[in-house]
C-alpha cells in the first residue's frame, strides 16, 4: 500500500493511516506547506492544563477545612477505606 493510494476509508486500519500522513509529510518539499501542518498540529493538540501553585492562604483553608471534618466525625478508618476502593474499583486488586 503506497502513501499516494491510501484511500481514508473505516476499513483502514489506524496505524496505515497514521503511517500514510507520516510518509508523505516526509517527502514534502514545501516550506510553507510544513509550517501549515505544524501550525496545525500545535493548535489541535491536547494542551496540558496550566497549573498553578497553591498559595499558603489556599493551603491554610484546606488543612482548616480538613481539621473540622475531623472533629465532625467525617472520617474514614483505613479498613472502611480499603473496602470503599474495593468496592469501587475493583480491578485495583
Amino acid at each position: 500500500m503506497s502513501a499516494a493510494t491510501l484511500t481514508l476509508e473505516p476499513s483502514v486500519p489506524f496505524s496505515d493511516i497514521k503511517t500514510s500522513i507520516v510518509e508523505r509529510i516526509w517527502n514534502l518539499d514545501n516550506i510553507k506547506l510544513l509550517s501549515s501542518i505544524d501550525g496545525l498540529l500545535s493548535k489541535n493538540s491536547p494542551q496540558e492544563p496550566e497549573l498553578k501553585p497553591y498559595t499558603m492562604d489556599e493551603i491554610n483553608q484546606m488543612i482548616d477545612e480538613s481539621l473540622a471534618d475531623i472533629k465532625a466525625g467525617r472520617v474514614y478508618t483505613f479498613e472502611e477505606f480499603n473496602k470503599k476502593m474495593e468496592e469501587d474499583l475493583p480491578w485495583l486488586k
